[in-house]
Parts: C-alpha cells; structure tokens; sequence
C-alpha cells in the first residue's frame, strides 16, 4: 500500500491518518491501519524533511538544473520563486507577464518545470514530488498563495480535518482505485481499475470546466450512452435538419428498463455570410465548412455543446483509431480529430474545416456516419481572479435559482447543477437518478433525486472533505456564525474556550462516515424538509425557527446566499 510517501506537513501525515480511518466507509474493505510515509522520517510526530521524497533543488543536492520545485512544500512563502511562468514574452507589443500554470500555455512556455522533470523525475510521468498527490499538494497546501485545499470553502470544502472532529475525505492519494466509489461499478466499463488521484476529478494540464475538472472522469466520455457514458456511436451526417430524422433514433434501456431514444445528427453545412459567433470565435469565416453535433429537443435540433475528445486506442493489429472518427459510405475512417495530422478547427461540439483546405473539405463532403467521444463541462459561478489568480466560488449557485431573502441568485444558470451531478456519477454511477422509482445504472433502487438544479450532489456533499469546521446545521450556519451568534446559539455560554467546546459539539457528527455531508447529522435532511408533505415532519411549535428578519426569513431552514 506504501505507494505515495508524503512528508512535508504534519498536515499532512494527519491528513493521511484520517483518510485511511475513512476508506473502510468509501471502499466497503477493511481499515488501513498504516498510512503511507515511512515512519521512521516522523519524529515526536512532526516531519522534519522531505527531501528523500523528491527531487527538489537546494545548494547541496543540485538534481535539476531548471530549479523545479524551488519554493513548494512549505519550504518558503516566496511564491516568485516557483519555477512556472514568470517574465515571459506574452503580448504582441512584446510586454512581459505570467503564463498560466495549467493550461492555456502559450509557445515559449516555460511552465512544464513547474511539476516536471525532464530527466530526474521522482515519480510516473516525470513528476518532481512522489506521486500527484504529493505533487499538487505540494502547493496547493497554502504556501504559496494558490488555492489551499486544506482550507474549507463553500465550494470543495477540506481535505484537512480531525478525528475529533470527524474528518471525512475523498480519498485522492493513489491508495485505492477508482472502483471504491459508492454507487459506482466495480466490474463495468470505464476506468475502473485506475488509482484515485486528485488527476482523477481534475485536468492539470487545462479543462473546459471551471476549477480544472476534468474533461472525462473514469475515462467516461469514451463509453457509449446506453452504458451511462457520453460516446455516441454511427450518428448520422445530414444537410438538412428542417425536421426530425428518424433514422438518427438510438433506444436504449434506462436505469428502470423503461425504452429511452435520443435523436442526434450531425449537420454539414456551409457557413454563410452570418456567421455564429461560436465559429468566428475559433476564426472560420463565410465559406468555411462545419461539422455540427444537434440534439432534437422535441420540437427541432440543438447544437449541442460538449466538447469533443480527441484521444483515440490501438486495436490488435496496431491499428490507431480516434474516438471521434468520421466514416465514408464504405465504413472506412477518413476523417477524425487529430488537429496536427488534419488541420481542422474544433469547437464545443463542432469541427470546421477552412474552405482553403480543399482536399480536407472533400473528405468531410464524403462522411456519412461518425462515432462522437463527448467531454464533461461543468461552470461554477466565481469572481474575477485576485492578485494570486485565485477566485472564490458561489456554490449555492449549483442549485438555488433565488437567495434567501427571495432575490434572483445572480450566478445561477439553468443545469449547471445538473452538470455537476453528471461529473460526479462518472464514478458514483448509480447516483444520478430521480426519485419515486426504482433507478441506477448498474442496479436498481429508490434514490434521492440528482438530477435536477433544485437537487444536486453538492447541494448535500462536499467535493474534498469536511469536518466540524466547515459542516452547516439545518439553517446553513458554520461552525464560526455559530461561535460569533451568541443570541440565538448558547446565549450563557460566554467564555470562549468554553463556546468554541459547545459549538463542536452541537456540530459534531453522531454518525460519523466518508459521506462528506455539507451538513451534520440528520441536518442535511432537515435543511430541506422542514416544509416535508408528509403530514408527519411538518413544521410545529417545536420547530427551531427564529423569525426575526436577518435571522432566518427562510422557512425551509437553508439560507442560500453565501
């Protein structure tokens, strides 16, 4: 199990301890009673170097003459001195700036050396820490002004955390697979054997999503529909989409074994002398052709917007094919997704082709099928970045149209919670479902509704971690509203000790668990149903509602703006 060793933090070998105590609840196995880390580097139960643990450069030890991992791991709170993009060429008038660390990397990029070694890399894929999560964490701890996942946040919530106070943590070390997931599939398609990792949910390298989540959980957006991914497979290419084409119908069982059909195509056109600011965004213009991917909603097509992937696998005779491939009336692939190899234009759910690549736009007039890999995107509603490229994150967003005092939630967009659910079930399959009925992927029974913007999975969860510090009680205070609320919350507790003792407690968790609840306890229940239709949870004399204005106008006892 000692695959990952971590030692820059006590945080950290705490972090760990914690997240062994968990994996018993997430994976269904046995408690791993030994963290990974070699004990004998733990002294009266600080860490007190981790140099054996990477490949980091320092005066004595020369191991990379690029200075990677200079200024990470705790060692300074210099941020400058990380090894990433800083001073570069960025602008045409020649002005200097900082490139992004991940993604969006421009042609003199600098930023590899920021988590790579070309030659004396630590780990797998030439990493400077041992292991990704060792690698992310290294900065990702706080030090170095990005963002601090052992902090709670209303978005993610912690990876750091107690035993007393109930630490419960998505297991990201590389310790388990990706098969442990509750609701998941342990012996079906998709990535089930991988090690889960913080690269598991995010893209390092950039991500159509906010946050960098990633483009295709659990390797999800290459498994077909019918399998609860996102590929599509021989879908239909047509002139015309003035109505439904019925040849273009996929039925498949659902979760009840009820008949489901989906109707997309592909429509070939020619971009006219209007052209859609989704293609003069990537530069087609008049003349250009398109290859666009439309859903029929019911009443006509739809563009629809997913990205596609362009990764692709060898069969048995070392043959490569793409995941989105293109087929001619002979079934043959001529015409896919490789950018460099093809020179084509992709867009979220189109590729174009320059009306100057005549033989390209001859290959595209001869396709009459595709197969269509799909990424997930998921949009959160965040600020502008601060100094430090850090944004902050209205999770309430994901899933309340209006705020508690009635007002328009400004961030709120229709499905983006939905979006989130679907990222989350990438692994968690049978959790995305409605209620009232026998659903899942995978096996059958009555499950909390997911699937609309009013219920989603990180209306109820955290997506890191949580503890007594950032979990909420049925009026959605945390743990430090409740200290400072001394009007409404232990009025006769005064001293401060004391206080912050009672509060803990009021928090704490009876049933402590890996669910990574938002809320403690049963509160996570009671946030929403105090409003129950069932005559028997309906709202008494003895409901917990202050009705003062500010205090909680909300009778459904969670206040969402926050």
């Amino acid at each position: 199990m000692s695959k990952i060793k971590l030692s820059f933090s006590f945080l950290l070998s705490l972090l760990l301890v914690g997240m062994f105590s968990a994996v018993a609840f997430a994976a269904g196995s046995n408690p791993v009673v030994t963290p990974p880390g070699d004990p004998v580097d733990v002294k009266a139960g600080l860490v007190t170097d981790d140099k054996g643990k990477d490949n980091n450069y320092n005066t004595v030890d020369k191991s990379n003459a690029n200075k990677t991992g200079s200024g990470v791991g705790g060692q300074t709170e210099n941020f400058s001195n990380v090894i990433k993009s800083d001073d570069m060429v960025k602008n045409p008038d020649g002005t200097h700036g900082t490139q992004r660390t991940h993604g969006s990397y421009m042609n003199n990029t600098n930023s590899c050396a920021s988590c790579h070694q070309t030659h004396t890399g630590a780990s797998k894929n030439l990493l400077f820490k041992d292991g990704e999560y060792a690698t992310c964490t290294a900065c990702h701890d706080g030090t170095l002004g990005f963002y601090n996942v052992f902090t709670g946040s209303n978005s993610a919530g912690t990876f750091g955390g107690t035993h007393d106070g109930n630490m419960s943590v998505h297991l990201a070390n590389g310790t388990v697979e990706t098969k442990a997931a509750p609701g998941g599939n342990q012996n079906g398609t998709g990535n089930w054997e991988a090690e889960f990792t913080c690269a598991s949910c995010h893209a390092p390298h950039g991500s159509y999503s906010d946050r960098l989540l990633h483009p295709d959980p659990n390797g999800m957006g290459n498994i077909l529909v019918k399998d609860g991914g996102k590929r599509l497979e021989n879908v239909p290419v047509v002139t015309d989409i003035s109505a439904k084409v019925a040849a273009a119908d996929v039925t498949y069982k659902d979760a009840t074994g009820a008949d489901v059909t989906i109707n997309y195509v592909l429509y070939r056109s020619t971009i006219g002398t209007t052209v859609p600011a989704a293609y003069s965004a990537k530069g087609l213009i008049t003349g250009d052709t398109v290859l666009q991917l439309m859903k029929w909603n019911g009443t006509a097509y739809v563009n629809d917007t997913d990205p596609w992937l362009h990764g692709y696998d060898f069969d048995a005779a070392h043959v490569k094919h793409y995941w989105t491939a293109f087929k001619d009336n002979t079934g043959k692939e001529v015409f896919d997704t490789d950018q460099l190899k093809k020179g084509e234009i992709l867009g979220n759910g189109f590729a174009g082709v320059p009306a100057s690549k005549a033989t390209l736009v001859a290959t595209v007039n001869s396709i009459v099928s595709g197969n269509v890999a799909r990424g997930y995107v998921v949009k959160l509603d965040v600020s502008a970045p601060d100094a430090n490229n850090v944004t902050t994150t209205t999770a309430s967003s994901l899933w309340a149209s209006k705020l508690a005092n009635g007002s328009a939630n400004p961030g709120y967009l229709a499905n983006r919670g939905v979006a989130m659910s679907t990222f989350c079930s990438a692994c968690h399959t049978d959790y995305l479902a409605g209620s009232g009925k026998e659903t899942g992927t995978f096996d059958h029974a009555y499950r909390h509704t997911t699937t609309s913007d009013s219920y989603t999975c990180v209306r109820c969860h955290y997506a890191h971690g949580t503890d007594v510090t950032v979990m909420r009680d049925a009026r959605g205070l945390t743990y430090d509203q409740i200290k400072a609320d001394t009007t409404n919350y232990f009025p006769t507790v005064t001293d401060p000790t004391a206080r912050e003792a009672v509060v803990k407690d009021y928090l704490l968790d009876k049933n402590p668990s890996s669910a990574l609840k938002r809320y403690t306890n049963m509160a996570v229940c009671w946030g929403c149903h105090t409003s129950s239709h069932s005559e028997g949870t309906r709202n008494t004399d003895t409901y917990q509602y202050n009705p003062t204005p500010g205090v909680d106008t909300d009778r459904n006892g969670i206040e969402f703006d926050y």
